[in-house]
């Protein structure tokens, strides 16, 4: 851990080095320069290895600068927040930087990480990842997103705006899409979750208009869709709530379907859409306008509190039980 953190030292410094080319200055002095600018960086920076750690160091009170020390998984959002400044430096330049990788004192790159992530909001300006991986959708929300050549983000890009993707610069790999649009829509609105409190959360009425798995998950409990909510959380957009088991391209096909497994899903929320993918469970509705699209399953029975409820609901896919009016 000794040598590691050294390594991670080292990125900040060379990393700090490399924003901007000085004039040359005479020995010492620039033997004095880079003692003062390591300091700086170690008192400003965050060098990190563990998921809640990465997530507060990127929040609003983190830091202008976070470093990994080997890849790591992040199993909820992380948000970008707050203004920052290079070198935290408030006469620099608005600035900030995740640098997943270590270098030796010649720049030279020792080892990429990888920062594994269902969702990140980019909300801080002119932010900048280097070198690594991030393996998860960005969702850009602020101007000066910047993705190193040496850099590579293994999933999509979404900005906010046009002015956004204009102000970007992508010089590294994206195995995604790059788009402004309806996915955009869904950045500050939307819950991807990969467990069973996520989905729990994002489900009840302190939720949100959509929820994704990013992979199949079990609940032991019931899981209760509660709440009135609007299409892209749009009041002026009519009544809808959708929960999405699966992961589509760019073009919106469906790439993977995901199993959620539960003893009894209780939909109170109207309009409730369930598409594609699989509910392993019983599902009983009390809401009206309750959507089972065709290429999505419930592996159990749908009760409903009533025959309009009923009437309401619309079942094009397949039911591998009863599908009947219980009160």
């Amino acid at each position: 851990m000794k040598f590691k953190l050294l390594l991670a030292s080292t990125v900040l410094v060379g990393t700090l080095a490399a924003c901007g080319a000085e004039e040359e200055k005479p020995a010492e002095e620039a033997v004095k320069e880079k003692a003062e600018e390591k300091t700086d960086v170690v008192t400003t920076a965050s060098i990190v290895n563990e998921a809640d750690a990465l997530v507060k160091a990127l929040s609003a009170e983190g830091t202008w600068i976070v470093a990994t020390l080997g890849d790591i998984t992040v199993d909820e959002e992380i948000v970008v927040a707050g203004e920052f400044h290079n070198k935290g430096d408030a006469a620099q330049d608005i600035y900030r930087k995740l640098a997943p990788y270590t270098q030796d004192e010649d720049h030279n790159v020792l080892e990429r990480f990888t920062v594994t992530v269902p969702k990140m909001t980019v909300q801080s300006e002119n932010f900048k990842v280097q070198a690594g991986t991030v393996k998860g959708d960005i969702y850009v929300e602020a101007k000066g997103f910047t993705l190193t050549a040496d850099a590579t983000i293994d999933g999509n890009v979404y900005y906010a705006s046009e002015d956004l993707k204009a102000s970007a610069v992508i010089e590294g790999k994206v195995t995604g899409a790059q788009e402004v649009g309806a996915a955009s829509d869904v950045v500050t609105t939307a819950s991807l979750v990969k467990d069973g409190e996520a989905l729990k959360k994002a489900a009840s009425k302190d939720g949100t208009w959509i929820f994704a798995i990013l992979n199949d998950v079990t609940i032991d409990d019931e899981l209760v869709v509660a709440g009135e909510f609007h299409d892209k959380n749009d009041p002026a957009k009519p009544i809808y709530r959708k929960f999405a088991p699966y992961t589509q391209d760019e073009q919106r096909n469906v790439l993977e379907r995901f199993t959620l497994t539960v003893p009894k899903m209780t939909v109170q929320s109207e309009n409730f859409k369930v598409q594609a993918g699989i509910v392993k469970g019983d599902v009983y509705v009390q809401a009206k306008g309750f959507t089972l699209t065709a290429d999505a399953t419930i592996d159990g029975n749908v009760y409903f509190a009533s025959e309009d409820v009923k009437a309401a609901a619309v079942v094009e896919g397949k039911v591998t039980g009863a599908t009947e009016v219980k009160k």
